[in-house]
């Protein structure tokens, strides 16, 4: 899901799709302080995710200013995985190791009418290291399912879609 939902705002937003699929593997990047042992810590935190990319923009914006919608789609992806992950993630970190979470509900139910419940918390919780994850959670399978829907039924242009996205791909890599 840290690829596919930024990428499918990038492309309802029209934003040029080969930047987008080119820049989209940004989104996996913070995951990899899971290999250094400390998930949802290191790479997690906003020096990565906000810092290093604003410096960038702000080095694009008067120094590159071509760089600019790539500076713009970098900080937009590492921002995604993080807002992902909210359920817990040491964005304070080196200062902090403790998790900064947040989450919201909405409920529903029909017991005497239709009822609505809004929960919401937030806070920080204390560092707990993530040894494993669902691989596929129920609301990431949930999407998955709407998504094979709407290619069932829009075969023709889901077809067309991964045809662009498949070139798009293959001329990257063969340019370089």
């Amino acid at each position: 899901m840290h690829i596919l939902l930024p990428l499918l705002v990038l492309l309802a937003l029209r934003v040029d799709t080969r930047k987008a699929v080119l820049f989209a593997p940004l989104a996996l990047l913070p995951d990899l302080d899971a290999v250094l042992g400390y998930h949802r810590m290191i790479l997690h935190s906003f020096i990565p995710v906000v810092v290093l990319p604003m410096a960038f923009i702000v080095y694009s914006k008067y120094k590159r200013p071509e760089w600019l919608m790539s500076a713009l789609l970098v900080q937009y992806y590492l921002a995604s995985h993080i807002v992902l992950d909210l359920a817990g993630v040491a964005f304070f970190w080196p200062f902090t190791t403790e998790m900064l979470y947040f989450q919201p509900e909405l409920r529903f139910n029909l017991i005497g009418g239709i009822n609505f419940e809004w929960h919401f918390r937030m806070g920080l919780t204390a560092y707990k290291p993530m040894v494993d994850t669902d691989f596929i959670a129920q609301s990431t399978f949930a999407v998955l399912l709407l998504l094979v829907l709407a290619a069932v039924v829009y075969r023709h242009e889901a077809k067309s879609a991964v045809l662009r996205v498949w070139a798009i791909v293959r001329s990257a890599v063969l340019r370089n």
